[in-house]
Parts: structure tokens; sequence; C-alpha cells
């Protein structure tokens, strides 16, 4: 299957044939059930059955369709591609990473239509389908740039909000300050019982001054006593309250 599904799916549906297709692979996947086969192999096998069911209208090395002005448009490779050894898919977001870091490398505007060189693009495409999306971005470069490639980089990244109004915030020190926190917790043993203020103030100076050497940071030692006293008045009075 040279064409990813997004792909394959976008061009019959410019070529008004994804309907037909559609009704082509949900009776493929039944026949394929019905064989035996388990269903993700009966769909990927329904796939490229609808991909060799319905090769473009065009020929080899072209695809064609219309904008959403009904002007028509044509992408033209004007070599083959070059890598006789690639897997039909990869990873979906390695592939339009892989489009938008080559398309101004690989895709030239010409009265004639978008023309692809694969010749000199500067990394190996990572799938044919990878090719089959350069393809596809060429003669859609609006809806690559304003809805695919944002849409799959922002599934890439991670939600940035925990919720509608807070930001979640990664700290390399946060998890130190609850190790910190735990162990004093832990502790809390019969050294720590009889002579509490003396241990505490101890075992609290050594951990902050632990945690600053590792992220290296700065501090005079009156600052360091004065936080190892507030720390040490929290746990205390938290102690008392939970008594």
């Amino acid at each position: 299957m040279s064409e990813s599904k997004i792909v394959l799916t976008e061009r019959l549906r410019k070529e008004g044939r994804w309907d037909e297709a559609s009704k082509f692979k949900d009776k493929a996947i039944a026949d394929f059930r019905a064989d035996g086969m388990r269903r993700s192999e009966a769909a990927a096998a329904a796939w490229t059955a609808v991909a060799e069911a319905f090769p473009p209208q065009l020929g080899e090395g072209r695809v064609s369709g219309q904008n959403g002005a009904g002007e028509a448009l044509e992408a033209t490779c004007t070599h083959p591609i070059p890598w006789n050894d690639l897997p039909a898919e990869a990873d979906f977001e390695d592939e339009v990473r892989w489009v938008h870091q080559q398309y101004v490398v690989i895709i030239q505007d010409s009265q004639q239509g978008p023309q692809i060189h694969w010749d000199r693009a500067s990394a190996k495409a990572p799938s044919t389908g990878a090719c089959s999306l350069a393809l596809w971005a060429a003669e859609n470069r609006t809806a690559f740039y304003k809805d695919l490639l944002p849409k799959t980089m922002a599934r890439s990244e991670g939600p940035r909000l925990s919720d509608e109004n807070t930001v979640e915030v990664q700290d390399p020190g946060l998890k130190d300050v609850e190790a910190m926190l735990k162990q004093l917790e832990d502790e809390a043993d019969a050294e720590l019982r009889s002579n509490e203020r003396e241990v505490l103030q101890k075992r609290v100076h050594n951990v902050l001054t632990n945690w600053m050497e590792k992220h290296e940071v700065k501090h005079s030692n009156v600052a360091l006593e004065r936080l190892d006293s507030d720390i040490c008045n929290l746990i205390r009075d938290s102690i008392r309250a939970l008594r």
C-alpha cells in the first residue's frame, strides 16, 4: 500500500469516489472476517484492497483534484521516488514532520501545478506513505499547514493545560521536594521522637543542602538557615495539628 490511509481517503474524496470505496472497504472487511481473519488483520487487508481497486485516475506520478474554489490542481513527480526499500507506512507523526521539513526543498510551484523533486530531499522519506502525503500536501498546502500539521504536532506534544484555567507546570525540582517530605515522614522514628527539634533540623538541613547542590542553586548560609528553620516549624506545626 503506497498511500497512507489519510492520503488515500483524501484522494478518493477529491475524485468523488469515496462513497463507493467506503462500501467496498466495508464489504472487504466482512469477507476477510468470514475467512477467519482477526479484525485488525481484516481492516489492514481491506485498506490494501481499496488502494488496489481505486488507483489514482491520472496514472503513475500524478494526482489530480480541485481546491475549494473549484480550480483544477495537479502535482507532478519530476523523477521516480529514489528510495527502493521504504516501508509502506511509518509513524504518522514522523511522516507529517518529514513533509513539513522537506516541503520547501522538494516542492516547486509552476504554471502547470506543483512539481515534486524527490532528488532534492535532504533526508530519506520514512515511508512510501510519507511520499504520498507530500503529493497531497503539494496540492493542499493550506489544509496541510493550517489543519493537519498543527493537529498532528499538538497530539505529539501532548496537553499543555490540565484544565481550562490551570497551566500544567513541570518543575524539575518538585519531585525532589516531594521526596524530601516523604523521607521526613518515613523517618519519624524513635530517634526523631526522643530529640525532635535537633534531629528534624539536622535532617532538613542535609536534604536541602543536597537538593541545592544537585540543582546548582546558589544561596547564602543565612538564607539556608532561615529556610531550614521555616521548614522545621512548618513540619512541627503539621505534626501537632495531626496529633
